[in-house]
């Protein structure tokens, strides 16, 4: 059995908190406690094994920022035993340790020596970090005059050229292009397979199902659920719909001529999204009808554009959803083993099929996804759209969401049976 590379042990994070700004010093004068403790993390045991990978999930101010300091080894616990073993390297806050006024390759540089690489590590490794960002002629710019998403490029690029044994990611690369997160979680997919340990701290629960083999639930500074990541994300997926019961809106069907019209139904305009034309886009998502009877015939048919990518990792999910928010149901031809059609014109598509769509009365959307063969980099999508209706014959096919297959059998064997078990 591997040792732990990641072992907490009760740990705890309290900060004072002053009702007034004197009351520190006048604390520190008076030699009585003038302040109260905010728990920023209470009680926290987890361990991960080498190949580990954990994502951190929770509200804002749970204490997922915290916890990552911690493993970062930017912060000391105040109660309890955080031990990281090995080389870490850490993505946390966008732009943490540049220097302004250095140029991208100063920075480069600087990122690498505090890292602990001497200096024939950092030369051997300096151009592979700028290879991995592609600054091009910015690297030997002043970082001030970078953007948000050059910024990300260069700090994920110190931080995954290292081969680091444990690998500390949050959400700034959310800031970046969708190019560079592609690439960024490949690299991230990489170092797993390498034996290094991942905590990946995200609000994309996807992600972080897809990323993560274990997970953890942090509210209010402690630990609500530590599980296996599929576990753990629906149980923070319920709790989140519990605490707002309330449906939205409903989705109208109604256009100029009352129901929906089959134009309204027609493929989805192409979006803005800034990329570049080598990324994949979706081109259409279209329904056979606009409104179905329970049991009918459901089609939905989504064509992309390839781009650059290979066919072999474009693959479309399906999520339907109910107009109360309820995920009624979702798949991709990534989970099934199914290919798309290829065109050969740059375009692909497939068709999805229900031949006895299950769904009761209610009005629905569809959610839809291009992936890649990762199933974690999304390359566009299309939420809540191609609303439609079911309604259902009659009463007899239940109440409810979906009609499921059944049958009624006989409770008892015998009368005698029976009578016996009344007489129990």
């Amino acid at each position: 059995m591997s040792a732990a590379v990641i072992h907490l042990q009760h740990v705890g994070v309290a900060y004072p908190r002053y009702a007034h700004s004197r009351d520190a010093l006048l604390e520190w004068v008076l030699r009585r406690p003038r302040h109260t403790l905010f728990h920023a993390l209470q009680d926290v045991s987890l361990s991960l094994d080498a190949g580990d990978s954990l994502g951190i999930i929770g509200d804002n101010g749970a204490g997922k920022s915290t916890l990552l300091k911690l493993l970062a080894g930017n912060l000391a616990p105040t109660a309890g035993t955080c031990a990281v073993q090995g080389r870490r390297s850490a993505l946390l806050e966008l732009g943490t340790g540049m220097q302004p006024e250095f140029s991208g390759v100063e920075n480069a540089r600087m990122g690498l020596a505090l890292r602990g690489l001497t200096h024939a590590e950092i030369t051997a490794k300096l151009p592979q970090v700028l290879a991995f960002a592609e600054l091009g002629e910015f690297a030997q710019q002043p970082v001030k005059t970078y953007s948000s998403g050059m910024v990300v490029r260069l700090v994920f690029a110190i931080a995954a050229v290292i081969e680091p044994d444990v690998l500390i990611v949050d959400e700034a690369l959310a800031v970046g292009d969708q190019y560079f997160q592609k690439k960024s979680l490949d690299r991230m997919r990489e170092i797993l397979r390498n034996g290094a340990t991942l905590v990946f701290c995200s609000h994309n629960l996807y992600q972080v199902r897809e990323m993560c083999r274990k997970a953890v639930w942090l509210e209010r500074g402690t630990v609500r659920l530590l599980g296996d990541a599929q576990t753990v994300v629906d149980a923070y997926q319920d709790a989140v719909r519990g605490r707002n019961p309330s449906p939205p809106a409903p989705l109208s069907l109604k256009g100029r001529g009352g129901v929906r019209s089959s134009l309204d139904l027609a493929p989805l305009p192409l979006r803005e999204r800034g990329w570049g034309e080598g990324f994949p886009q979706l081109l259409s998502v279209t329904l056979n009808q606009p409104q179905f009877q329970t049991h009918d015939l459901f089609q939905v048919t989504v064509q992309a554009s390839c781009g650059q990518q290979l066919l072999a990792d474009i693959h479309v999910g399906i999520v339907i959803r109910r107009n109360d928010d309820v995920q009624c149901y979702g798949i991709s031809t990534l989970h099934d083993g199914v290919q798309m059609q290829d065109h050969g014109n740059g375009v692909v598509s497939t068709r999805f099929v229900i031949e006895r769509l299950p769904l009761l009365s209610g009005e629905y959307c569809l959610e839809v996804w291009l992936i890649d063969a990762s199933g974690v980099h999304v390359y566009d999508s299309r939420e809540r759209c191609c609303h439609f209706r079911v309604q259902q014959a009659s009463q007899q096919q239940g109440v409810g969401m979906a009609w499921l297959p059944h049958r009624w059998e006989a409770a008892v064997e015998s009368a005698e049976v029976a009578t016996d078990a009344v007489a129990a």
